[in-house]
């Protein structure tokens, strides 16, 4: 009996049964003439203000996270662990309590949240794990504020995020005089980060294939006990992305050395402490897609300003190439699209859309994200392998990802794996509307990581989704 349920259950189908695949069983709609499309706020900007706002010594408001994402909320999460509390407030201002059976997620109705700040030294060890979920962000800065404990604290993530490479952030906690303990193999987490921090005069970091580290150590920087700097060492990736944390930094007291590596210990304080967070950018890429592969009007809740977008401003700029029109209000389809080279140096988060897009569409190459390799999977290769679920063909070589346009999607001949990555997942929730038949998405909720509301805006729209277990024997 235990040798024949051992069996049954065994991850490796060779070897068993498997188990079953939590995924999203999606029957097309034939024709979809107008979508409702609400992009997410940012979770770059709101990881890095809850990391700020914990540490100033006032209540910070940040407005606009009514469809937070849980990389977002798993920050949020973190932090309560370590003495920070967060109220919510309502549309009309109020403050509402959260229900004891989900004190791990924000109230519902939730536009805004209260950071109550406890100071760059008022963060308390956690007595459990940190989780951060998903977000490689929120678990790398982390690991920065973790260093400053005495006591052991030991951080965590999800499968996605174990099986991601933390190299370049454990060599710097090293440096930091931080002893660190982890797994071997291909899983780094869980992770043991044992302090206090000794800052060395100068440390050296590598930015060729992340700017989060960077970050982390910037968003740390409060409580350091004397100055330190950083010496980056590399071509720097995802720029845009760093370069907000030094703007969010020096909005809040910190010195303007801090662009010249030179890290020195301030209290955040803002004068207005109501902070508007912008919408993510990166998510206007599946909204193109969207329309793209329905034909649908697509009305946008608005655009984050340039200044915002975190180098995504780059969809507004090749839109016509797309063969699409992007405004403040609205997407639609205009004109013929066109070859077209793109360089995803500081925005690979937009590889997997942008490839689907370019082979429905006049076909291109897509340069300069050889760093998406780093992220919850290989976008690079993972880009190519997803695409050929849908019959659509590309290839990465030599750092370029090249797309043939002019093709049609087909339906997949089984399950679309999507790697336990949310990008690669929402990416195939909107290939399969072009598809005749029912398709399987593997993820029933991968995209929750960023956009909420993925699903029930194809399901406002008449389309059928209904998150099942798929058994794969």
């Amino acid at each position: 009996m235990g040798k024949a349920w051992v069996k049954r259950w065994s991850p490796r189908l060779e070897d068993g049964m498997g188990s079953l695949i939590p995924a999203l069983e999606i029957t097309p709609k034939a024709s979809i003439e107008r979508i409702t499309w609400n992009l997410s706020p940012s979770k770059s900007h709101a990881i890095r203000w809850l990391a700020l706002g914990a540490q100033s010594k006032q209540d910070v408001v940040l407005q606009g996270l009514q469809n937070a994402g849980q990389d977002i909320v798993s920050m949020r999460r973190c932090l309560g662990q370590m003495g920070v509390h967060i109220t919510d407030i309502g549309p009309d201002g109020e403050a509402l309590e959260i229900s004891t059976n989900h004190d791990d997620q924000p109230a519902e109705g939730s536009v805004a949240w209260k950071i109550h700040g406890v100071g760059p030294h008022g963060l308390k060890p956690p007595i459990s794990v940190l989780h951060a979920g998903n977000s490689g962000t929120a678990l790398r800065i982390l690991m920065a504020l973790c260093a400053r404990f005495e006591v052991p604290v030991m951080l965590d993530g999800d499968a996605s995020l174990r099986s991601r490479n933390h190299d370049v952030m454990i060599g710097t906690l090293k440096q930091m005089g931080v002893k660190v303990s982890h797994g071997a193999g291909v899983e780094g987490l869980p992770l043991l980060v044992d302090g206090p921090w000794s800052p060395p005069a100068s440390l050296e970091l590598d930015i060729s294939t992340s700017s989060q580290p960077m970050t982390a150590w910037h968003l740390a920087a409060p409580a350091l006990p004397t100055e330190m700097k950083i010496h980056a060492v590399g071509q720097g990736v995802s720029l845009r992305h760093s370069g907000l944390t030094q703007a969010l930094c020096e909005r809040t007291g910190a010195s303007s050395d801090l662009h010249d590596g030179q890290l020195k210990p301030w209290i955040p304080t803002l004068g207005d402490a109501t902070v508007e967070l912008p919408l993510d950018a990166s998510m206007l890429s599946f909204a193109c897609l969207a329309a793209k592969v329905s034909g649908a009007f697509l009305e946008l809740n608005g655009l984050p300003e340039p200044e915002d977008a975190l180098g995504n401003e780059l969809l507004l700029n090749i839109a016509p190439s797309l063969g699409l029109v992007i405004n403040r209000s609205s997407i639609s389809l205009s004109g013929l699209p066109s070859p077209i080279e793109v360089n995803l140096q500081h925005a690979n988060d937009l590889i997997t859309p942008l490839a689907a897009l370019l082979a429905i569409g006049a076909g291109g190459s897509i340069v300069g994200a050889e760093h998406a390799a780093f992220k919850e999977t290989d976008r690079t290769h993972g880009t190519t392998a997803l695409l050929a679920q849908f019959g659509l063909a590309s290839t990465f070589e030599d750092g370029v990802l090249s797309v043939k346009g002019g093709q049609s999607i087909m339906q997949p001949e089984s399950l679309v794996r999507t790697f336990g990555d949310h990008r690669m997942q929402m990416t195939a929730l909107v290939l399969a509307l072009g598809c005749k038949e029912t398709v399987l998405v593997e993820g029933s909720d991968l995209h929750e990581v960023a956009d909420p509301e993925a699903v029930q805006r194809w399901r406002d729209a008449g389309v059928s989704i209904e998150a099942i277990l798929h058994q794969p024997w």
